[in-house]
């Protein structure tokens, strides 16, 4: 007779499906691959994943917000442990690039993927709202420093994107290793700071 299974035990294997499934979404694309796949790469049998999830869209959304969390954690992390404006959006972007070059197969899937509950209240959209406050926090300082909304919501918008290609570029070894932390050096120089 098999023990029941804890609620540390479902935890457990819904993180290790996660993990898996991550791997298989970023490598093949996540419309590639199927929950009897999932299944096989863990070994167990292909009904097993359903106990822990609807559909494969369920996987990836929890796939998803566990990145999107992790994210917005890294970033909060930065923020509060740095005095001054320019120095907390110095930090907050080393940890950007450091999340994104450390997470590679996440970060795709957080930035590359779209799912319809990305904009609602569910978790992932929840999750995606959290992460993109987070970057909101360069716009809100030049904003409490004077600048006009408008403008200070262009600007975060431009460093964002020019980081966000920075990283992509590099992952997809487009540039060499190191080129999106020079990137970040010479936003820095040029003064995009709060």
């Amino acid at each position: 007779m098999s023990r029941a299974l804890t609620d540390d035990d479902l935890a457990r294997f819904q993180a290790q499906l996660c993990d898996v499934a991550e791997v298989m979404f970023a490598e093949r694309g996540a419309e590639q691959v199927s929950m009897r796949q999932i299944a096989a790469a863990l070994g167990v049998s292909p009904m097993t994943p359903y106990r822990y999830f609807a559909s494969r869209d369920d996987i990836l959304a929890a796939v998803r917000i566990r990145g999107f969390e992790r994210f917005a954690d890294q970033l909060e992390a930065a923020y509060a442990a740095t005095p001054g404006a320019a120095a907390k959006a110095a930090a907050a972007g080393r940890a950007y690039l450091d999340f994104a070059l450390s997470n590679a197969n996440t970060y795709r899937l957080m930035f590359e993927q779209h799912q319809q509950e990305d904009g609602s209240d569910s978790a992932l959209g929840r999750a995606v709202a959290r992460a993109r406050a987070t970057l909101s926090v360069y716009g809100d300082g030049l904003i409490g420093s004077g600048m006009a909304e408008t403008e200070a919501r262009a600007l975060e918008l431009l460093i964002w994107s020019t980081l966000h290609g920075a990283v992509t570029l590099e992952l997809a070894g487009t540039t060499p290793p190191g080129s999106a932390r020079q990137t970040l050096e010479w936003l820095g120089r040029l003064g995009m700071r709060a």
